[in-house]
């Protein structure tokens, strides 16, 4: 079998003049980012948040949004390979809106980017501390000075990854992420053991529960499940943030978008498919638990407790704790590149040094104000006054992923206008990676990604349980006029102009002759075998 990443690691962006300075490198395998893009946004969302949305939203509308949602997802990440596998650039979108689109609109990505992995960071922490909980005697936690002490461990074991080179990362992302596979897969079956009647109780289970009402809420109801559905998917485009740091792009990232529509449709549709079937939509213990556990709300523990398995709940709980520190890890990995990377094409100014990088590949101090900013706004929900504050901090990362996956579309179309008035032979390349249905996919893609923008502002502005209020939209929508103010302020601070295809850079990064034919190479050999060996490459440890 050939081995595809069988490369020694080299520096980042070929493309561009090397100058004494050192740069990222090109550390990440191949595996590494498979594995980032099939269980990166494994975590809470679809472990615990999924309860919520079927609730409000009933069976139908949650296993429709998630895979509506898995189709566009597969789309933009198909735009978004297109362009990193020619043009690996690490921050990826952020680099190719503000060259294909407008600067302006590349500031107020990365900035709104950058801060939503910053409040999902202090979201897992607090979250790592509500799982340790559930050991522990009950209100103990809760305590703001036991509340510190557990999201101090946290957050030390999270940074202390980041200090260590870019490949161990990546080698401990991989393995977390497999385990979180393989628990995907486990509880799968376990689920359907409980709907064919092989649990201690024996209760065979129909559609009884789609009976109930397929629908809740109407529009309303599917409205708020796209919006959990993008909270719980997000993360996916992580692998193109980490694209530029990997080896063999063209090889690696093809491979990792192939592997996408099978991981939403097992590990998502599926899996929530099935669970439609074990538990009520109307079930209470969807709402609240009796101790006040994140996890005692979960559906697959509610399943899994009804249908009279006990050992089970505990060994989510340490699954759970297990996604919520690879998205900590995660945050901390994604912030800092896109700070860095904003600083490398000269959006944020370089006396800050975000775009330094020590002799082992680390951008140290984008690393370490990502950090210290995640870290220190964890801490705030240890007091309940504060707590409030972050909600709506936190809030930011509807708005950031319903607004950067279109503009991963917008910024691929751009580009193929930009390489076709250039005459650039880019597309015609042997292994070059194109998207699929072309041009209506991702045209449906883009137009389906602002309708649930507008649902995430419709039921904001309308909720559906309580009334609505300007503080409740505000809340959740924040990130909405603070993304106008940034737009504008850098605009009018800075002129910019909407960059038309002319001026387009489509030099800068830009993988060299040399890589391109070395990779094209590989790919012959690989493609040379058979198709059974083919697919079991995919499959390696």
């Amino acid at each position: 079998m050939i081995d595809l990443e069988n490369k020694p690691s080299g520096e980042l962006y070929k493309g561009r003049s090397q100058g004494p300075e050192p740069h990222l490198k090109r550390a990440l395998g191949a595996r590494h980012l498979q594995m980032l893009a099939i269980a990166s946004s494994i975590g809470t969302g679809l472990f615990i948040g999924s309860g919520k949305a079927l609730s409000t939203g009933g069976p139908f509308s949650l296993v429709f949004s998630f895979a509506w949602l898995g189709l566009v997802l597969t789309t933009m990440m198909q735009c978004l390979c297109e362009m990193t596998t020619i043009y690996p650039a690490s921050g990826s979108f952020v680099t190719y809106a503000t060259r294909y689109i407008d600067p302006a609109w590349g500031f107020t990505i990365g900035i709104i980017y950058w801060a939503c992995w910053i409040g999902a960071f202090g979201t897992e922490a607090t979250a790592a501390r509500i799982l340790v909980g559930y050991w522990l005697p009950v209100g103990w936690s809760d305590d703001p000075a036991h509340a510190a002490i557990l999201m101090t461990a946290f957050n030390v074991i999270m940074v202390m990854i980041h200090v260590c080179p870019v490949r161990v990362f990546g080698e401990i992302e991989f393995w977390v992420s497999s385990i979180k596979v393989v628990s995907v897969l486990v509880f799968l079956v376990v689920i359907w053991v409980i709907m064919g009647g092989g649990g201690p109780d024996g209760r065979v289970h129909g559609g009884e529960y789609w009976a109930e009402g397929a629908v809740l809420n109407g529009f309303k109801g599917l409205s708020s499940v796209f919006v959990t559905a993008a909270f719980a998917c997000g993360g996916t485009e992580v692998a193109g943030v980490a694209g530029g740091e990997t080896k063999d792009p063209m090889i690696a990232m093809p491979r990792a978008v192939r592997t996408l529509m099978f991981r939403i449709v097992f590990f998502y549709v599926v899996t929530l498919l099935f669970l439609t079937f074990v538990v009520s939509a109307k079930n209470p213990a969807l709402l609240r638990s009796k101790s006040g556990s994140a996890v005692e709300a979960s559906p697959f523990v509610i399943a899994i407790k009804e249908a009279g398995i006990g050992v089970l709940p505990d060994v989510l709980n340490v699954i759970v704790l297990l996604c919520v520190s690879s998205v900590g890890s995660v945050s901390i990995y994604t912030g800092s590149r896109v700070l860095y990377n904003m600083t490398d094409i000269g959006l944020i100014s370089s006396r800050w040094g975000f775009g330094k990088v020590d002799e082992r590949g680390r951008p140290t101090r984008a690393i370490l104000a990502t950090a210290l900013v995640a870290v220190g706004l964890s801490y705030m929900n240890c007091s309940a006054s504060a707590a409030t504050a972050f909600t709506w901090f936190t809030s930011l990362s509807g708005i950031a992923f319903l607004t950067c996956w279109p503009t991963i579309i917008a910024s691929n179309w751009r580009w193929r206008a930009g390489i076709k008035a250039q005459g650039l032979n880019l597309l015609h390349l042997k292994y070059t990676y194109k998207a699929a249905f072309r041009p209506w996919l991702p045209a449906f893609g883009f137009a389906s990604l602002l309708f649930m923008l507008a649902c995430h502002v419709y039921v904001s502005a309308s909720p559906v349980t309580g009334r609505a209020d300007a503080e409740h939209w505000f809340q959740n929508c924040i990130g909405i006029p603070l993304m106008v103010a940034l737009f504008a302020g850098y605009k009018i601070a800075y002129r910019t102009k909407f960059v038309t295809v002319d001026e387009m850079d489509l030099q800068t990064d830009k993988a060299c002759d040399s890589d391109i034919a070395e990779q094209s190479e590989k790919l012959d050999v690989y493609y040379r075998q058979s198709r059974k060996v083919r697919a079991l490459s995919y499959i390696r440890f």
